[in-house]
């Protein structure tokens, strides 16, 4: 069932404002950010824009995300040139997501293959394309001393990323809107946060045994913290998104399945999270023991999780992605006005 606009702001002359949640002051973690991040940035949009084969308008839209911040506020404690790794993964990410938001699925497909064939084969298998140039490039400078669990997990999260950004285009293509307990299995996977974690390891030259991984409480730690970066995320490009019409988002889900206007499920979605952080301040209460030196890995990686948290929560306010210029002041008021739908034609 899709979501229409019989209730937008394109009808009326009165303004609409959305109010947002506070996804801020309830995190207890302090703000970090590597002390080479501007320099990193710099030279990492230098990198993308090298390759991307962007028109003036894609460059000038990329230059206003600010994907190097939040990557110096996710990998803190790293040397430069891994900082520069990850800056590079995260720029690319970010692009992968706006290229794939514009093709089908038989698009989104080929992009895969062509990005998975790079990390399973770079130095046998070629392709005349921006994507193949940008993958191979970071992945054999992240190869030089990330440890084979967190390669591997780089790759399987990948590929479980471009499995689910096909049925995201699925159902877009159809205007369907998941079911709750679907959406949020299908999110956890969209949004790119498992491939960020396999960059947790990396910067902090650790690599975590498969048994660790998928232990049930440092899952749930890694569930919660992927719920929480991605459900303030929709919540906050909810504008945006409702106004071309996208769906794939849980503040839809929630009108969906409750009946509710798009402000009751905003609070719903923020009630949600603040139940979800709840949930992973329990769980990092009884994360188990490994030994001493599992568990100095292990630490390091909540620490990672957690300074995920704080850098999404914080940095969606510093990127124009979401707010324009207009980020500060949505910061401080959390209140938007509700944009027109665009027309469809």
């Amino acid at each position: 069932m899709a979501v229409h606009a019989a209730d937008t702001a394109t009808d009326s002359q009165d303004v609409v404002i959305l109010k947002f949640p506070d996804f801020i002051s309830p995190i207890p973690y302090p703000l970090r950010c590597h002390p080479q991040e501007r320099e990193v940035s710099r030279e990492s949009e230098e990198w993308l824009l090298s390759m991307a084969n962007f028109s003036e308008k894609q460059r000038a839209k990329f230059l206003t995300l600010n994907a190097g911040l939040l990557s110096g506020m996710c990998y803190i404690d790293c040397t430069y040139d891994e900082l520069r790794v990850c800056t590079d993964f995260m720029n690319f990410l970010f692009t992968l997501d706006d290229w794939t938001d514009e093709f089908d699925t038989t698009g989104t497909r080929g992009l895969a293959e062509c990005v998975m064939n790079t990390l399973y084969y770079p130095h046998t298998y070629h392709s005349d394309t921006a994507a193949h140039r940008l993958t191979k490039s970071f992945w054999v400078r992240m190869q030089k001393t990330a440890g084979p669990g967190c390669q591997q997990r780089l790759m399987s999260t990948l590929d479980t990323y471009f499995q689910a950004i096909m049925q995201q285009a699925a159902d877009r293509g159809s205007g369907n809107i998941p079911e709750l307990e679907e959406y949020i299995l299908l999110r956890r996977d969209t949004s790119g946060c498992k491939t960020g974690f396999a960059f947790i390891e990396y910067a902090a030259n650790i690599d975590l045994p498969d048994e660790v991984i998928e232990h049930p409480i440092i899952k749930a730690l890694s569930d919660a913290t992927n719920d929480l970066v991605s459900w303030a995320n929709d919540v906050l490009s909810y504008n945006a998104e409702q106004a071309r019409g996208d769906t794939h988002n849980l503040v839809c889900v929630l009108m969906n399945i409750n009946g509710v206007d798009r402000q009751d499920a905003i609070e719903l979605a923020g009630e949600l999270w603040r139940k979800t952080l709840d949930w992973f301040f329990e769980c990092r209460k009884v994360v188990p023991s490994w030994g001493p030196e599992i568990d100095r890995q292990v630490a390091l990686y909540i620490q990672g999780l957690e300074d995920w948290i704080i850098a999404n929560a914080e940095w969606s306010f510093e990127t124009e992605r979401y707010f324009g210029k207009e980020g500060h002041i949505v910061k401080k008021t959390r209140k938007v006005a509700l944009l027109p739908q665009r027309v469809r034609i």
